[in-house]
């Protein structure tokens, strides 16, 4: 197992105060990383002070647990790759932006995945990518995001995966997209959805090849737009 941590308490004239940079390959390990306060971020070894770039993380059977507690701070993966990966990512403050990125090249494959994912806070932007290449199976996902103004893009490609989301506030902003292609009937992507508060937009599609795809939605809102497309293989007008 290799892991590399670097952290810099910067001056409050440059743009961070505090830089973890990570290069992580090995199995097995278990990384635990919290940050308090604001202007933080969490990125790769080719970063420079004030500048940073994505963290790659390789591994079988690993654990990351993260916490960033505080205002404007990032979270910047290029990708997440290895089976059997756990996550546990805890995001409270305002204006924070975090993006991941599984398995994006297929460069290792990313199955049997377990992550869960709290928001607590307003104005925060997140973009997720799971196998942009290649699926990633076995994907279970939970999120509770509790806070107005919130902006989630989500891409998904899995033949087999689970999705749930609890959506607390207003002018909450989702966009949703399933893909995936099924080796076998059992082969299905479930989501659900419970959605609470008002002037919200959900844009929600699934569009897997030969798996089934499931959407499950309770809702409390108000003033809200939710568009959903479902095609497997024909032809869909947009939101």
């Amino acid at each position: 197992m290799r892991a590399l941590f670097a952290l810099f308490l910067l001056s409050g004239g440059l743009l961070a105060d505090n830089e973890i940079f990570i290069d992580q390959t090995g199995d097995n390990a278990v990384i635990d990383i919290e940050q308090l306060g604001s202007n933080n971020i969490i990125g790769g070894t080719d970063a420079v002070a004030g500048s940073m770039t994505k963290a790659v993380l390789n591994g079988q059977s690993w654990t990351l647990d993260l916490n960033q507690i505080g205002d404007s701070n990032k979270f910047l993966t290029d990708g997440i790759f290895g089976d059997n990966f756990t996550g546990y990512f805890d995001f409270t403050g305002d204006s924070n932006e975090w993006e991941i990125s599984i398995d994006s090249s297929n460069l290792n494959g990313a199955d049997y995945l377990n992550m869960d994912i709290e928001v607590v806070g307003s104005s925060n932007t997140a973009d997720l990518d799971f196998g942009e290449d290649s699926d990633v199976s076995y994907l279970d996902l939970d999120w509770i995001i509790t806070g107005d103004s919130n902006q989630i893009e989500l891409d998904l490609d899995s033949a087999y995966a689970t999705n749930y989301m609890d959506i607390f506030g207003d002018s909450n902003d989702l966009t949703f997209t399933g893909s995936g292609y099924g080796a076998s009937a059992n082969d299905a992507a479930y989501f659900y959805l419970d959605l609470e508060g008002d002037s919200n937009t959900m844009v929600i599609k699934q569009q897997s090849t030969l798996a089934a795809d499931w959407l499950k939605i309770e809702s409390n809102t108000s003033n809200s737009n939710i568009c959903v497309i479902q095609n497997d293989g024909g032809t869909s007008n947009s939101c």
